[in-house]
């Protein structure tokens, strides 16, 4: 459930940040019975003037992304950043190794490991399976080839997890939130409140329970300026906090060459039984770690290099020519990829439009592959290497970094909009990663010739290897290190259950406690710890009182017009929903013509005490839709909606008002410019439906109608399951028919089963919904008793309710000064 402004309310945990750790950790917590605030520093969606706010000083700008393009303030975090990779981590990634300084965990892998699954579920990779032996390949040693990187469907993951946190009822979310600083009781052993900026004004937020989960570097900013205030809070000044910071060294310096080209099938993408992407990686075995003192390291086979004009190749070449667009590729992938696919400068433009021109339906056909397996499949196919007789493949890596105390972030003098000092960005490798690097190759040819699978080829002498790795060393989107964690709290920020030391109601879910990076993905690690912690906080929730008095502005805050209103709500017979006694219909919002006029009058309606509101697909054509999901986000959560399936816009009808308006001219002369399609095919509900969703900025419907169904047309068994699978999916919470009475009529009798929520016209003197009483049917929905009226009867309206005592009457008006009126009437 999203709040709009600060309420009183009693919360066992305040989460900061609705990122994909956040998000995770809101619903796993809710899971377990946790009433859960959700702050978000950002907007519902991403706001470009948010970039600046976690704008950073970068010391060396050659290793470490600017934070602008590093982080994101907006739900769903830097998952619009993500690519979807989903790595575990190994039994060795948690040991202390002696030849990598300051490794170690206080847990290990069989700590976290229960947690795979509820990561992967979150993450939407399918499962947490992450071992498949390769077919046709022989045991190459040191070198494993059964691990698998998973991937996410959707990798966008405010898709698919924040409906179900705006949809909860125990998660309370609130945007535009940012943490400032966080006040303790006197002791310093506990945190009273976090002071948030919102709407202007500070509040101060209190609850049982807090984590911090605004990302690695924002996390660690805060602590940063909390310590200056307590100086010997977080390991003390000087101690662990803001160092160690650490991501992941990659790039490709070699080509892997397999002597049988129909090899490459076990290091392509596939589809498993899950029906989502996974790829085999080479990867060095414990045993090659320990005996080489190796960092983990896995490598991976790619295209060539599409800034390279020399591959001739049509397809690789327009792929450059996208990704040089900065527009359009930061679109496609990370922007840390897409640099380095782009290559440095000089860029050899006519030498890659040559290449297209040479093989142009080639490129043709491989990018439509390309754009409908990226984009336009509900499994999003995560990446694309063209196969060659050949045999010759880029050769990737993936590696561990040294925890490097000097490798750290510190505050420096500058202010952000919020007052919060801007954090200096001091990010270094060491040489050991890269001469890590250069062995785990070594040993990758070494085993490949042994086993007369292929060899290594490099692309610069020995004596420049390191060199080569160091000039593609950067990262800056894996922020890991900065809070550690460790049993010492000299040694470290978090104990083991990502507890703050020394404060026992503060926890912090970031890849920031990671104390080393392993060569995976951070993502993955992370919600697993935070589905791990979300079950400490409830353990902790069953033995101790909750707080209550959990917002408080530190300036009183003026009552907001929806919260002074008391229109009477009902719970509807046969359902699980809450709506007001008076729904607003927008049958009629697109003869408003200017698009602030129908904001307008749906806020009026919300701050009056509608909180039901009917649409249509049909309804200008969409605008009405449209209009609908154009409010602020913070009304729109909080309203149910109902729309419908089955009469559509006539052909080419748009949702424009120039379209409209000529149609409806237009349509006096030629009926047909303006008549409703009828179509009860399945295919043109789903697509209907998902339209629908589009157009209102939601992941459901609180309710799906039949419109105006024509039962003989309507093959019942088809639709009945299809409507229980969208139930199923949480697409829909319930469906229904609407439309005349005779129509409802003879569904009742024919299609009871579909009619779970009724719909129909009814009025005060033919009492038309009276057909509702042979088949023991409750009025749900009611409409039509103001029709024809002049300005509309109160007294009307005050006998539809008492006639549907037991549901809602929809209304309509284009007036704004009626709404008030209409509103009055059912308070």
């Amino acid at each position: 459930m999203l709040s709009a402004a600060p309420v009183d309310h009693g919360y066992d945990v305040c989460i900061v940040g609705a990122g994909p750790v956040g998000l995770a950790l809101a619903l796993e917590a809710e899971a377990l019975g946790l009433q859960v605030l959700l702050l978000e520093s950002g907007q519902p969606e991403e706001a470009p003037d948010e970039h600046d706010a976690s704008r950073a000083q970068v010391l060396n700008q050659q290793t470490h992304a600017p934070m602008t393009l590093a982080a994101r303030r907006t739900l769903g975090g830097s998952s619009w950043l993500w690519g979807g990779r989903c790595v575990p981590f190994e039994t060795i990634d948690f040991e202390a190794r002696d030849y990598v300084p300051h490794s170690g965990w206080p847990i290990g892998r069989e700590d976290i490991l229960p947690w795979y699954p509820k990561a992967a579920a979150y993450l939407d990779c399918g499962s947490a399976n992450f071992r498949s032996a390769a077919p046709h390949w022989p045991d190459l040693g040191e070198i494993e080839l059964s691990q698998l990187e998973r991937w996410a469907r959707q990798p966008r993951l405010a898709q698919k997890l924040a409906p179900r946190v705006l949809a909860s009822p125990r998660i309370h979310l609130l945007f535009n939130a940012t943490v400032t600083d966080i006040t303790f009781d006197s002791g310093g052993k506990s945190v009273r409140s976090l002071q948030a900026r919102h709407q202007e004004q500070t509040i101060a937020v209190q609850a049982a329970r807090y984590v911090l989960a605004g990302g690695g570097l924002e996390t660690t900013r805060l602590l940063l300026s909390v310590q200056q205030t307590h100086p010997a809070m977080f390991g003390a000044s000087d101690g662990p906090l803001g160092r160690y910071y650490m991501g992941h060294i990659f790039g490709s310096i070699a080509s892997i060459v397999l002597q049988q080209p129909e090899d490459f099938a076990a290091l392509d993408f596939s589809c498993d039984a899950t029906g989502t992407y996974v790829r085999r990686r080479f990867t060095l075995s414990e045993a090659a770690q320990r005996q080489h003192h190796l960092l983990n390291t896995s490598f991976f086979a790619d295209n060539p290099p599409f800034y390279d004009q020399r591959h001739r190749n049509a397809t690789l070449s327009m792929v450059f020519l996208g990704l040089s667009i900065p527009a359009i590729g930061r679109r496609v992938i990370t922007e840390a990829i897409r640099l380095r696919h782009i290559g440095p400068p000089p860029w050899h433009y006519s030498a890659h439009l040559m290449n297209i021109l040479r093989r142009p339906w080639q490129a043709a056909t491989d990018i439509w592959t390309i754009l409908r397996l990226r984009y336009f499949s509900p499994v999003r196919k995560p990446g694309f290497v063209l196969h060659n007789q050949g045999g010759a493949y880029a050769l990737n890596y993936h590696a561990e970094q040294i925890p490097n105390p000097d490798s750290r972030v510190t505050l420096n003098e500058e202010r952000d909009a919020y007052g919060m000092p801007r954090l200096t960005i001091d990010f270094r490798y060491l040489p050991a990663d890269a001469e890590s690097v250069a062995q785990a190759h070594a040993i990758l040819d070494r085993q490949l010739r042994a086993a007369g699978k292929g060899q290594v080829d490099y692309h610069r002498p020995p004596d420049q290897r390191i060199a080569h790795i160091m000039e593609q060393a950067t990262d800056g989107f894996h922020q890991a290190g900065t809070t550690r964690m460790s049993h010492d709290p000299r040694l470290g920020v978090v104990d083991r259950d990502c507890r703050v030391h020394g404060i026992d109601n503060l926890f912090i879910a970031s890849s920031s406690v990671f104390p080393t990076t392993g060569e995976a993905n951070p993502t993955f690690m992370a919600v697993a710890l935070a589905a791990r912690l979300a079950a400490k906080l409830a353990d902790l929730a069953a033995t101790a009182p909750v707080a209550t008095n959990t917002i408080a502005p530190t300036s009183r805050t003026p009552a907001t017009a929806h919260e002074s209103q008391t229109m009477q709500t009902i719970s509807l017979p046969g359902t699980s929903l809450t709506v007001s006694r008076l729904a607003f219909g927008t049958a009629s919002l697109h003869h408003l013509f200017r698009s602030a006029q129908r904001q307008a009058l749906l806020s009026e309606a919300i701050n009056h005490g509608f909180s039901h509101f009917d649409t249509s697909p049909l309804y200008g054509f969409g605008l009405a839709e449209q209009s609908l999901g154009q409010l602020p986000i913070a009304d729109l959560q909080r309203i149910t909606i109902a729309s419908k399936v089955g009469l559509y816009g006539p052909p080419g009808a748009t949702a424009n008002i120039a379209d409209i308006l000529l149609r409806k001219v237009a349509g006096k002369a030629l009926p047909a410019l303006n008549k409703a399609d009828v179509d009860w095919n399945l295919a043109r509900a789903r697509s209907s439906l998902d339209n629908s969703l589009r157009r209102l900025r939601r992941g459901w419907l609180d309710i799906l109608f039949l419109h105006e169904p024509v039962a003989a047309l309507i093959a019942s068994d088809e639709w009945l399951t299809w409507l229980h699978s969208l139930v199923q999916e949480g697409k829909i919470k319930q469906f229904g028919i609407a439309g005349e009475a005779p129509l409802i009529k003879a569904m009742l009798e024919h299609c009871p089963a579909l009619a779970e929520v009724v719909q129909v016209r009814d009025s005060l003197n033919q009492r038309q919904a009276d057909i509702l009483l042979p088949h023991a049917r409750p009025m749900q929905f009611t409409y039509g008793y103001l029709a024809g009226t002049q300005g509309g009867s109160a007294d009307t309206l005050r006998q539809a309710l008492q006639r549907n005592s037991s549901g809602a009457v929809l209304v309509s008006t284009r007036r704004l000064e009626r709404v008030a009126e209409l509103a009055r009437v059912a308070q």
